[in-house]
């Protein structure tokens, strides 16, 4: 008979799974040990906001790349057109004037910059140290809800601003409010320049604004409201009407972006003359007109308060770590802290890791093409510089895989239900991807077994156990455990 000893130890080396790859994003070695002394608390010490580097990168700078490229590309086809006017005197002058499309070298370096690729090369470090901060964090709880919210503000790459300002969302909107306040999260992320340009608020301005009353072709746009409410608030059957999204569209009309031609490249711009002026009135509340962007911000606080935001996003919540049908105890439990804390999300994840219903044993969310690759780095302890040539198109194999960053296409983002990934084609540019991460990675010094306690430690089923001893290479068995449904599901 099992000692009760040993059924604690077993329980806690149960739940110490279900810690590090259900709410965390998969055991690095030594990871499962750790967790092991008590799961649940190695979870809510990871509650800290991740940290990124936003000095060197950041919106301001990013608002300065692109400002640069259009200044260059109107040189560049003032030239064109220049020389196709036979205007020769000009052409000539501005070809001796060094510029990003000179191949001659110049002490004038800075007019040499190529901005398009500037901005490429920043899109990509972004990315890619995205990725990595992922695969080498001891902090992969608060990285995973980080891919929640950043999802959940789906943002997608559609221009060439938003290739850099997408990325930039997540880290300065979304990361440093993760544990804090849902309404701060919010009114960041909607004031970001990335989601103002992505869902067209930037052409947005009141019918009898004073820009409005003289440009009739252009009004109100609709866009960003309609997904406040529909997809960050209240969800489709929240109880809005279309009379609140006209409400809140003219509320932060106005909220807008630098243009490339003005002076300061600072990114987000209240356009006073473009707002929509006078009272709003919603959910039977007035908010009167104040100052600048005030309206708008009191009603996003309202709407992260609302008891249909309450339950619409902890729904979701639930639903991306636990189960694609969480149960109503569960969820319900986390709207009820919701609404008594007004949407203190540290709070709410807490009360997420501290039920009952979060840590039934069955695996019962399939990973998406992030989750799995990010898992599968983490198991073999991948670093980002050997072998470089492999890694440096990392991004390129998610996108592979059918989940290119903030390429989602839709407001709504990714699905994180298991019928959007578990097609046999899905399956196979799994297998193919871990067999090339097999080719390049150094041979394996332990067990495939030993790879196995390191990640399900005495959980993994007999008929797992036995496929991977049975395999012919030490390659194959680790291809076969990584596809094996332990490590697909959570």
């Amino acid at each position: 008979m099992t000692s009760k000893v040993s059924m604690s130890k077993a329980q806690a080396y149960q739940e110490a799974v279900i810690a590090v790859n259900r709410f965390g994003l998969g055991a690095r070695p030594g990871e499962l040990e750790e967790a092991a002394s008590n799961p649940r608390a190695w979870l809510l010490n990871q509650m800290k906001a991740p940290q990124f580097d936003t000095q060197t990168i950041n919106t301001e700078s990013a608002f300065r790349q692109y400002s640069s490229l259009r200044a260059n590309r109107a040189k560049r086809n003032k030239l064109q057109n220049n020389m196709q006017a036979g205007d020769q005197k000009q052409s000539a002058n501005a070809m001796s004037t060094p510029s990003m499309f000179s191949n001659k070298k110049s002490k004038a370096a800075g007019s040499m910059t190529n901005y398009s690729k500037l901005m490429r090369q920043t899109k990509k470090q972004l990315l890619t140290e995205n990725m990595w901060q992922s695969v080498n964090t001891a902090d992969s709880f608060s990285m995973r809800l980080l891919d929640f919210f950043s999802n959940h503000f789906s943002v997608s790459m559609s221009t060439v601003q938003l290739n850099v300002l997408a990325p930039l969302l997540e880290r300065e909107a979304i990361a440093p409010h993760l544990f804090g306040r849902f309404e701060d999260m919010l009114v960041a992320v909607i004031k970001h320049p990335a989601m103002l340009i992505y869902l067209d608020n930037t052409r947005s301005m009141g019918p009898n604004s004073k820009v409005g009353l003289k440009r009739k072709k252009r009004g109100l746009n609709e866009n960003l409201a309609r997904e406040i409410l529909e997809l960050h608030t209240l969800g489709i059957d929240g109880g809005y009407r279309i009379g609140d999204i006209q409400t809140l569209a003219k509320a932060i009309s106005g909220w807008s972006v630098s243009s490339p031609k003005e002076a300061q490249q600072k990114g987000f711009v209240y356009r006073k003359d473009f707002h929509e002026p006078g009272q709003r009135r919603m959910f039977g509340k007035k908010y009167n007109e104040r100052r600048a962007t005030q309206q708008g911000e009191r009603i996003l606080r309202d709407l992260a308060r609302h008891p249909s935001t309450a339950l619409f996003v902890s729904r979701k919540l639930a639903q991306y770590f636990i189960s694609d049908n969480p149960s109503d105890a569960l969820v319900n439990s986390m709207a009820k802290k919701w609404k008594t804390t007004n949407g203190d999300l540290r709070a709410v994840i807490i009360t997420l890791v501290e039920h009952d219903d979060s840590w039934q044993t069955e695996r019962q969310k399939f990973k998406t093409p992030r989750e799995f690759m990010v898992s599968s780095l983490r198991a073999i302890d991948a670093k980002p510089d050997a072998p470089r040539y492999f890694f440096q198109g990392i991004i390129n194999h998610l996108t592979e895989m059918g989940q290119a960053p903030f390429k989602s296409g839709s407001p709504a983002g990714y699905s994180t239900y298991a019928e959007a990934w578990t097609g046999s084609d899905a399956l196979i540019k799994r297998i193919d991807w871990l067999n090339k991460l097999n080719s390049v990675t150094p041979k394996l010094n332990d067990t495939v077994l030993a790879l196995s306690q390191q990640l399900f430690g005495d959980t993994a089923s007999e008929s797992t156990l036995l496929t991977i001893q049975r395999a012919e290479s030490a390659r194959q068995a680790r291809t076969l455990l990584l596809m094996s449904p332990e490590f697909q599901r959570r």
